[in-house]
């Protein structure tokens, strides 16, 4: 499961887990998880690379960095769910992994999490257009979809799952009116109904015990360094497996790592059932937001979304 690209922007929580650490009236709370995100931030002010930068876009890279490497989390404990569980996927088990970290982050429904899936599908679009700049093929075999698919799949299901809030959002990336319709109707609620039915048997009961996942922060060699001590100080791993082992009845241990892995990345190991990030999936992250993340541009309309036959068809 390749991460050598990067994943989009969002916060990770668990479908239908219970007491969502963000949905919390106070988002700056003491012990929630924007307090701690606030924190891992001030922290960073001392970091020679970050000392003269405003706070503002020093927040904006946190946030950036760490809802990024959530994400890739959730997606992953997609994959141990799927395992673990033996779930059925129609489709490409990746799509599939996708498709829950976006329905995982609207369950939540704070405007934090909203926010962050906005951005996430702009991520997609930046990475499609530094690759394009620096004449990166995407290869067509790979498991996942194309960057620019992958973002317009979160506008999707985020169109069809509240159309008007998010119609700014449709608006800036050019979908098309009749694919809103579409959105609304058959992806959005698809996904939801495929996700929650695949799910419902493995929720933990309020008399199951919960299931041990253990938690290790190996140690950031050199420049990666800081992002141990951001994750650590925001609590990343202890976020998911809390919320993990609270919402579903796990039939064996698992365990969630963070690591120097010598490449970036981030993966689900059946084998030791074991989800692996990288610190340096987290340094690509920061690296992509430097370099791209203040000119991201709306698509223009000729898009992959609206094919040919697309056309054809609403002409007959």
């Amino acid at each position: 499961m390749r991460w050598q690209h990067f994943l989009p922007l969002a916060l990770a929580f668990l479908l239908f887990g219970r007491e969502p650490v963000l949905a919390q009236p106070a988002p700056s709370e003491p012990g929630s998880f924007q307090a701690r995100l606030d924190e891992a931030t001030r922290a960073l002010a001392s970091y020679p690379r970050l000392k003269n930068v405003p706070d503002q876009k020093r927040q904006q890279l946190t946030e950036f960095v760490v809802g990024n490497v959530l994400f890739a989390l959730v997606h992953e404990m997609a994959h141990a769910l799927v395992h673990e569980m033996d779930l059925p996927v129609l489709g490409r088990e990746e799509d599939a992994a996708d498709t829950f970290a976006v329905l995982t982050m609207l369950k939540v429904g704070t405007s934090l999490s909203h926010r962050v899936l906005v951005e996430a599908s702009r991520a997609w679009f930046m990475m499609d257009k530094r690759d394009k700049r620096e004449g990166t093929q995407s290869d067509a075999w790979d498991a996942h979809g194309l960057d620019e698919q992958r973002a317009y799949h979160i506008v999707c299901l985020l169109v069809g799952s509240n159309k008007e809030q998010f119609k700014d959002l449709a608006d800036e990336t050019n979908l098309p009116e009749e694919r809103r319709e579409t959105c609304e109707i058959y992806d959005y609620k698809v996904a939801s109904l495929s996700w929650q039915k695949a799910l419902q048997s493995h929720r933990r009961g309020i008399e199951q015990p919960r299931q041990q996942i253990e938690i290790t922060y190996s140690p950031g060699k050199d420049d990666l360094g800081v992002y141990e001590q951001v994750f650590r100080t925001v609590r990343i791993l202890e976020t998911v497996a809390d919320h993990a082992a609270e919402a579903y009845s796990w039939p064996r241990p698992l365990a969630l790592e963070m690591a120097t892995c010598g490449e970036s990345g981030a993966q689900f190991q059946p084998p030791n059932r074991k989800v692996l990030v990288c610190y340096e999936l987290a340094q690509e992250f920061a690296q992509l937001y430097r370099d791209h993340g203040q000119e991201w541009k709306a698509p223009p309309k000729e898009k992959w979304w609206q094919p040919k036959w697309w056309k054809r068809a609403k002409k007959e």
